[in-house]
């Protein structure tokens, strides 16, 4: 590690981007189904609209903050794992992180109000809300079985789906039924993701639905929440989260079968990439702002702490 004196980049690169790729696929996949809704002919898209870079803006600012507050409530874990380091070995400071995410929250709000529709401002405060409910006690989620799950089902495959249909289209409760299998499928991945910090939640208190489960339950209970996405797609019709899930589905069982680390981590991981190249197929821009994502935290980790990151399944 180098020194821990403060580097401004520190500060951009603690708001985690890598996590902010989910999100951003979520917005687009749900301003995609918004557009289906309407009639547009399903066809790629090279030319975003301002509006829509807008809302990825506002909610890339959102969970920017809410990832801060995460790192801020998870220090011991973090520390255990020896993962997310700026916060938890001090790189960056405590108090400016608290400025930096709390900034973050309202201009995402007053940005917001400002720009879109009331229902579109309702669900960026609800995105805040449940970000913090997340990682702050007495609630904290993220420590509860079954609560986790749910948080991240609801908040990338809801939440995050209903930004992007927002920009698009106007707010009625077929938003949540389309949002449904998304919600399923996120579900899905984040069960697989709580079985590499098995240990260190457990060691740190941390309930989560694989330490309540134990791994190969837990892992069973991701397969079969992909295959209800895929179900759900296919009586909904939805033909991108349909191939989404059914390519993911073979991974998951993979996982199952063989119950082994790389296998399950492929199969989070593996399972979202899919979607991600799906929806940027359907608007091409997203490859180079996925590409400059990826170039920029190779670089930032290399120059800074000498780190090959991100890397793609790496536990036997």
């Amino acid at each position: 590690m180098n020194d821990k004196r403060s580097n401004i980049l520190d500060y951009f690169f603690v708001l985690r981007p890598i996590l902010l790729v989910p999100a951003w696929t979520m917005v687009l996949a749900g301003y995609y189904q918004a557009q289906l809704q309407a009639g547009i002919s399903a066809r790629p898209l090279w030319l975003l609209p301002g509006k829509l870079w807008l809302a990825l803006a506002i909610y890339s600012g959102l969970m920017g903050a809410v990832y801060i507050v995460n790192q801020i409530f998870d220090i011991e874990t973090d520390r255990i794992n020896k993962k997310l380091f700026l916060v938890a070995e001090g790189y960056v400071s405590k108090s400016g992180i608290w400025a930096e995410a709390g900034i973050l929250m309202v201009l995402a709000l007053a940005l917001a109000v400002y720009f879109f529709s009331r229902p579109f401002a309702v669900i960026i405060l609800a995105s805040g809300i449940l970000g913090l409910l997340y990682s702050v006690p007495p609630f904290k989620f993220k420590a509860k079985p079954f609560l986790d799950m749910a948080a991240n089902g609801f908040g990338y495959g809801g939440l995050a789906f209903a930004v992007g249909w927002l920009v698009f289209g106007q707010y009625s409760e077929k938003i949540w039924l389309a949002a449904s299998p998304y919600m399923l499928a996120v579900a899905a991945v984040y069960v697989n993701t709580t079985i590499p910090d098995y240990h260190s939640d457990k060691a740190t208190g941390n309930i989560t639905t694989g330490v309540f489960l134990g791994g190969t339950v837990t892992i069973g209970l991701g397969l079969a929440l992909m295959a209800g996405s895929a179900g759900l797609a296919y009586y909904l019709n939805d033909m991108l989260c349909l191939i989404a899930a059914l390519c993911a589905v073979p991974l998951f069982l993979i996982a199952v079968i063989t119950g082994k680390m790389k296998w399950t981590m492929l199969s989070y991981q593996g399972g979202s990439l899919i979607l991600v190249l799906l929806v940027g197929l359907m608007y091409p821009v997203f490859f180079l702002l996925l590409l400059g994502t990826y170039l920029a935290l190779k670089v930032y980790h290399k120059k800074r702490f000498n780190m090959d990151y991100p890397k793609f399944a790496d536990r036997g």
